[in-house]
């Protein structure tokens, strides 16, 4: 009797435990605005980062897919142009005193495949750990001008692009407005980076609608 008695309380208090929220099956769309911090290599003696600039704003707009308590996403992400001015110097020749200036540009855009797994804190909030993969459009590009008494002489442009990847893992956390909304923030890091960079950083903030 007493075996069967506990056995009931048991039963009971696992009934009395609350159930969190659990993500709904189904498609939803999103968008995130990020601040991403570049960090690039030395190449050739060279470091990048006194060329380039390595900070970035951001907007990804996606679709997913929730099953369960996993979810699926495709998005299309697209940096600013920033630019970086790389001073000025003063040379002297036969011909005069002239100015010579640089400045340069980057700007990135692409495609991001992503999965996670939302965790049930409360009924408002969930952790979720995630995985993302890039393939990234990159465009780079420089301006050299020289000056002789405040008048352009020559001015030199040059622009190139190329393509490249990256993988990156993270951790958001949400809050659920309603059983359709929620908005959150996330980090994450780089584990795969792109080819001249030690490692890309991500803080952002979130939306999302469920269908």
């Amino acid at each position: 009797m007493k075996i069967r008695n506990k056995i009931i309380a048991l039963m009971i208090s696992l009934i009395a435990i609350p159930n969190f929220a659990i993500a709904k099956d189904g498609p939803y769309i999103g968008a995130k605005y990020a601040k991403i911090d570049v960090d690039y290599k030395t190449v050739d003696g060279i470091d990048l980062n006194k060329l380039f600039a390595g900070k970035f704003n951001a907007y990804d707009l996606h679709l997913g897919y929730g099953v369960g308590n996993g979810f699926f996403e495709v998005g299309y992400i697209k940096s600013s142009d920033e630019s970086k001015n790389l001073g000025s110097t003063t040379v002297t020749t036969s011909a005069g005193a002239a100015t010579i200036s640089a400045n340069t540009g980057m700007k990135f855009d692409g495609y991001r495949i992503g999965a996670g797994y939302n965790f049930p804190v409360n009924n408002q909030f969930t952790i979720k750990p995630f995985i993302n993969y890039y393939g990234i459009d990159m465009t780079a590009s420089g301006t050299l001008t020289v000056a002789e008494g405040g008048s352009t002489i020559v001015s030199i442009g040059t622009t190139a692009s190329g393509s490249d990847s990256m993988t990156d893992i993270g951790l958001g956390f949400d809050y659920i407005v309603n059983d359709k909304t929620k908005i959150g923030f996330s980090y994450a890091q780089t584990i795969d980076s792109i080819t001249d960079t030690k490692k890309v950083q991500t803080l952002a903030l979130s939306a999302s609608y469920q269908f």
